[in-house]
């Protein structure tokens, strides 16, 4: 089963209760979760599915609908080997992910308006459009839609000008894969 979190809020809306009441059930011990850093608490899919079960509560549609939903990730990056690697990661890590691709800005925008992904994975040094241009031209589309600039060519001006143009994370080459999935998951609400 893939691994989706959900805030209380979340939780609290599809079973029709209280987001209070929720809080308590992770207070309490009785569901498990963790806290983000800014101390929201958040609870894994396979978590929440137990404590229904185990208490006999329907397992709400919208749960499962939520959990089969299947992502779509566009990976814009012009260093075909790189490129491979983070489309095999997509490909067979722990979530559903239809996965896109593409080397240059100009094939980035053409399958953003065609496939609105729900991530782009997007390199900064591209050899036409650069990556700054391409993030503004992403969230004037779809603002939803989660922006992760990577590069080689780390500097704080590089990290700031990304940034302000509406990426919502910043990542030097080479990163842990890993670690950015678990962050895509920590906002999976919004997407």
């Amino acid at each position: 089963m893939r691994q989706k979190i959900f805030s209380t809020f979340e939780v609290a809306k599809m079973l029709e209760l209280s987001p209070g009441t929720v809080a308590n059930w992770v207070d309490a011990g009785r569901l498990k979760a963790f806290n983000t850093l800014g101390g929201h608490r958040r609870i894994k899919t396979e978590d929440l599915k137990i404590f229904l079960e185990e208490n006999k509560i329907p397992i709400p549609k919208e749960f499962s609908e939520r959990m089969d939903a299947v992502k779509k990730v566009l990976i814009v990056e012009d260093d075909v080997k790189f490129l491979k690697l983070v489309e095999r990661f997509f490909r067979t890590s722990r979530q559903k992910w239809e996965v896109f691709s593409a080397v240059d800005g100009f094939q980035a925008g053409s399958l953003v308006g065609s496939e609105k992904p729900d991530v782009v994975i997007l390199d900064i040094m591209l050899p036409d459009i650069n990556g700054f241009k391409v993030c503004e031209i992403i969230k004037a589309s779809n603002k939803r839609t989660l922006v992760i600039a990577v590069t080689g060519y780390d500097s704080e001006d590089i990290k700031n000008k990304i940034l302000a143009a509406g990426a919502d994370a910043y990542y030097v080459k080479p990163f842990n894969f890993e670690e950015l999935l678990t962050r895509i998951e920590a906002w999976g609400g919004q997407l």
